[in-house]
C-alpha cells in the first residue's frame, strides 16, 4: 500500500509490506530511508542517502582519479579566457602533489593557511589543491580591495602563505606593511615576480616532501573560509569543513551540468570553487572569464562554443535583451543550457530567454556561501519555461525544490512561528552541508545555526504545494511605504518589461509623509527614449499603489556592481542619493 503526506513541507511515500512487518519511509528534499519493523523499531539498512562520506575532502576527491581520466588524459579542467592558460585533467594530481611538496618545504603544515588575491583561475586550483593534499586551509578575497580589509583578513586567518599575481602584488606589499609579517609570497602570471616563489618554482619540485596529514576531523577541520559577496554589507568569511565540502560535491550530482561551462564567477567563492571541483571528478571543463566585460562577451561564447553558460540575473536582464546577438545564438544552437545563480530570475526575462533560445534549458538554482546550492529547478527532456507562482498580483520564477539531504521552512518575521504554503516569511535551511560558522579571529567561529540545526537565511520567499521554492528580496533590503513592506526586486521585474529598459533597479528613498518612496534607477537600451513620467505610469498600470514609483526615476549610464558580480544595492542607494 502506498501512502503520500506531508510534513513540515516534506513529501513522504510510505510504503508497507504485505507483512506489515517492514515499513519504509522515503522522504523528498532530505531524502532519508528509515526501515522500522513491526514493533517500530529501527532496522538495519543500506547506505542512506543523507549519509555523506566521512572522509578527507582530497581523499574524496581522488578516490579512483586515476582511472576515471583515462580516456581524457589531455582534455582541458580549467581554461582561463582571454589568456588561454590551461590545465588538463592529466596533469592536476601530478602537479598538486609537486606543490604540496613545495609548500611543505617552505615551512607549510597541516591547517595553515594559504591566502590568494589573484585574477588568475587555472593554476591558482591546482595551488588550492597542494593546500588541501596536506591538510590546509584556502582563503580568497575581493582582486579590488584596500591594503587594510587584506591586512585585517591576513591577521585574523594567521595566513603565512599569500598567492598574488602582478595586478594585486603592489597592494598585497602595502597589506604586509601594516602587518609587519614575515610571509612567504607565491605568485601566478607569465613572469616571476620578484621577491614571489612563482609557481614555475613550485611545480619544479620532486613531489618527494608531500606526506599525507594524519587525524583530520572531517566535521571540525576547515577545507576553506569562502568570503560572501558583501550584498549585505562588509563579506564575511564562512567556515566550510571537510565534511560541508564532500556534501556539496556530492550533491552538484543532482543539478543538470553539460560538458563545458563559460563562467565570470569570482573565483574566491562557493560557486566557482563547488562546479570546479564537481567538474574535476566528472571530466568536464570550465572556461572562465577573468575580468567580465560586455562587449566581449558575445565574442567569448562563439569562440568557444561551450554547451553551457552560467550568469547572474543581473546580467541575465542585459543578455535577454540583446536582441540581434540572440537571434544569432539562437540560429546556431551554440549552448544547450543556461545556469542561474545568485539570485532570481524575474518571470518577463526567464520567458525572453525562452522564446528566444527555445532548445536551451533555463535552470535555476538558489544558494548562498553559507549552505552551498540548497534548490534546483527540474530539467525535463525538453527545455520548458520555469514554474512560476503569482503572490500579492505579481508572478515570481521558482527557484525549484530542495536538493537531497536539505529542508527548508517559513517562518513569521513578527512572530517567529512557521508558515504554510504561499505565505511569505523568511526562509531557513536545515542540511549537513551547511557551513560551521562565520570566522572569527583566533580560529574561532560564530554560528547562527539553533540547536535543531536551522540556519536563517535572510531571504524573504514563500513555497508552494508541490515543494517549489520562491525567493522574493533580501530581508534586509525591504522597506516601508506607509505600513506596508515594499520588495524592490518586484518594482525592478515590471520595469523589465518596458520594451525601453535594459536594466533598472530599486531603493527606498526617506520621505516622513509615508516612511519611504520608490525611486527606480534605470539604463535604456541603446538608441531609445522614454520620459521618467512614462515609466512612473507603466509601473502605476500594473502594480498596486505601495509599489509604485512615489520617489520617481533617475536615469543612469549603468548599475553599480559589487565585488561578487551582483547589483550592489547599497551603492545603488548612495547613487540615487548623490544625484536625486
Amino acid at each position: 500500500m502506498l501512502i503520500i503526506f506531508c510534513y513540515q513541507h516534506a513529501i513522504y511515500l510510505m510504503i508497507e509490506e504485505k507483512s506489515c512487518c517492514e515499513r519504509k519511509r522515503y522522504r523528498i528534499g532530505l531524502i532519508s530511508i528509515i526501515a522500522l519493523d513491526c514493533n517500530g523499531q529501527k532496522m538495519q539498512t543500506d547506505t542512506k542517502l543523507e549519509d555523506i562520506p566521512e572522509t578527507p575532502f582530497m581523499d574524496f576527491i581522488f578516490k579512483d582519479f586515476d582511472e576515471k581520466i583515462e580516456s581524457f588524459q589531455d582534455r582541458p579542467w580549467i581554461v582561463d579566457v582571454p589568456s588561454g592558460k590551461t590545465v588538463t585533467f592529466g596533469q592536476v594530481k601530478n602537479d598538486a602533489i609537486k606543490i604540496a611538496s613545495s609548500l611543505a618545504r617552505r615551512g607549510f603544515k597541516q591547517g595553515d593557511t594559504l591566502y590568494f588575491v589573484t585574477y588568475e583561475m587555472a593554476e591558482l586550483f591546482l595551488v588550492k589543491i597542494g593546500v588541501w593534499l596536506l591538510g590546509g586551509v584556502v582563503r580568497g578575497c575581493y582582486q579590488g580591495e584596500i591594503a587594510d580589509v587584506y591586512a585585517k583578513q591576513i591577521k585574523e586567518s594567521s595566513a603565512k602563505f599569500i598567492l598574488v599575481d602582478s595586478d594585486t602584488i603592489n597592494v598585497i606589499h602595502t597589506a604586509l606593511e601594516f602587518l609587519h609579517s614575515d610571509v612567504c609570497l607565491i605568485s601566478l602570471g607569465k613572469e616571476p615576480i620578484p621577491g614571489t616563489s612563482h609557481i614555475s618554482k613550485l611545480l619544479a619540485d620532486d613531489g618527494s616532501a608531500f606526506k599525507k596529514p594524519k587525524n583530520i576531523n572531517v566535521k571540525e577541520d576547515i577545507v576553506a573560509i569562502l568570503n560572501t559577496s558583501g550584498s549585505t554589507g562588509y563579506p564575511k568569511g564562512v567556515v566550510h569543513t571537510h565534511y560541508s565540502c564532500v556534501g556539496f560535491i556530492t550533491n552538484l550530482g543532482f543539478i543538470r551540468t553539460e560538458s563545458t561551462l563559460l563562467e565570470f564567477m569570482i573565483n574566491y567563492g562557493v560557486g566557482v570553487f563547488g562546479l570546479a571541483m564537481y567538474f574535476l571528478t566528472t571530466g568536464k571543463t570550465i572556461y572562465h572569464i577573468n575580468k567580465f566585460d560586455r562587449s566581449q562577451y558575445f565574442q567569448q561564447i562563439f569562440t568557444y562554443k561551450p554547451k553551457s553558460i552560467l550568469f547572474y540575473p543581473f546580467v541575465a536582464n542585459w543578455f535577454a535583451r540583446c536582441e540581434n546577438e540572440l537571434e544569432v545564438l539562437g540560429s546556431r544552437n551554440i549552448f544547450n543550457l543556461i545556469m542561474i545563480g545568485g539570485w532570481v530570475l524575474d518571470s518577463k526575462t526567464a520567458d525572453k530567454l525562452h522564446d528566444t533560445l527555445p532548445n536551451t534549458h533555463i535552470q535555476q538554482v538558489y544558494g548562498m556561501t553559507e549552505i552551498h546550492f540548497a534548490t534546483c529547478t527540474k530539467n525535463g527532456e525538453k527545455p520548458e519555461k520555469l514554474e512560476r507562482c503569482v503572490s500579492e498580483g505579481q508572478e515570481f520564477t521558482s527557484s525549484g525544490r530542495f536538493l537531497p539531504r536539505y529542508e527548508g521552512k517559513i517562518m513569521d518575521l513578527s512572530t517567529g512561528k512557521e508558515l504554510g504554503p504561499l505565505e511569505v516569511g523568511e526562509l531557513y535551511v536545515r542540511s549537513p552541508c551547511i557551513m560551521r560558522g562565520y570566522f572569527k579571529p583566533g580560529n574561532q567561529v560564530d554560528s547562527p545555526i539553533d540547536k535543531d540545526g536551522w540556519l536563517p537565511t535572510g531571504d524573504l520567499g514563500f513555497m508552494d504545494l508541490k515543494g517549489n521554492v520562491y525567493i522574493k528580496d533580501r530581508a534586509i533590503f525591504t522597506y516601508k511605504y506607509m505600513a506596508v513592506f515594499v520588495l524592490p526586486t518586484e518594482i525592478e521585474a515590471a520595469l523589465q518589461e518596458h520594451p525601453d529598459v535594459q536594466e533598472a533597479g530599486v531603493v527606498g528613498m526617506p520621505d516622513p509623509a509615508t516612511n519611504s518612496a520608490s525611486r527606480a534607477l534605470v539604463v535604456l537600451k541603446p538608441g531609445r527614449k522614454c520620459s521618467a513620467k512614462e515609466l512612473c505610469k507603466f509601473v502605476a498600470d500594473r502594480l498596486p499603489p505601495h509599489k509604485q514609483l512615489h520617489g520617481g526615476v533617475q536615469f543612469v549610464k549603468r548599475l553599480p556592481v559589487n565585488k561578487g558580480g551582483k547589483l550592489d544595492r547599497k551603492a545603488l542607494k548612495d547613487l540615487a542619493i548623490s544625484e536625486g
